[in-house]
């Protein structure tokens, strides 16, 4: 395990070959604008807010990119990201629903879920949203169970 990052060798290899992918000029650095989706390549599910913020505390490097000491560094920092599959991320996720689970049932309708993904935070288009809830099981209300939405999309 490395002392500097606490990354062990079988990470520090993977975001090394990672890292790779994304290093199109063979000089050790990837552009800024590449960080979000390499993080989320190696399982991390920052937000854009997040990669934003990053990339601003960087805004300097922006000329060179960012080496990859500075890249093992983002993604090993303390707290770092939720992966999108863990426990935590799918309890958020149904904490964030249950804020418009008024009866306490388990349950959104479509109607609301499709206010709530179409206007709020980073908000997703009408055929994003329809995408989305594609195949999604609803009851003969148009309910959905938000739990069983969440495991689908985890897992997806």
């Amino acid at each position: 395990m490395s002392q500097e990052t606490g990354a062990s060798a079988e990470q520090l290899s993977e975001f090394k070959e990672a890292f790779g992918l994304f290093d199109r000029t063979g000089h050790g650095k990837i552009p800024l604008s590449s960080l979000g989706t390499l993080l989320r390549a190696l399982g991390q599910n920052p937000s854009e807010q997040e990669v934003q913020e990053l990339t601003g505390e960087l805004g300097s490097a922006e000329d060179d990119g960012l080496d990859f000491n500075q890249f093992v560094k983002i993604v090993m920092r303390p707290g770092g990201f939720n992966s999108a599959n863990s426990e935590s991320s799918f309890n958020e996720f149904v904490q964030a629903f249950q804020v418009f689970d008024r009866e306490n049932s388990g349950f959104i309708s479509a109607g609301e879920l499709r206010y709530v993904l179409t206007s709020l935070g980073e908000a997703l288009t009408d055929a994003e949203v329809d995408e989305l809830l594609k195949g999604v099981p609803m009851d003969k209300h148009g309910n959905i169970n938000y739990e069983e939405l969440v495991r689908t999309l985890i897992s997806a």
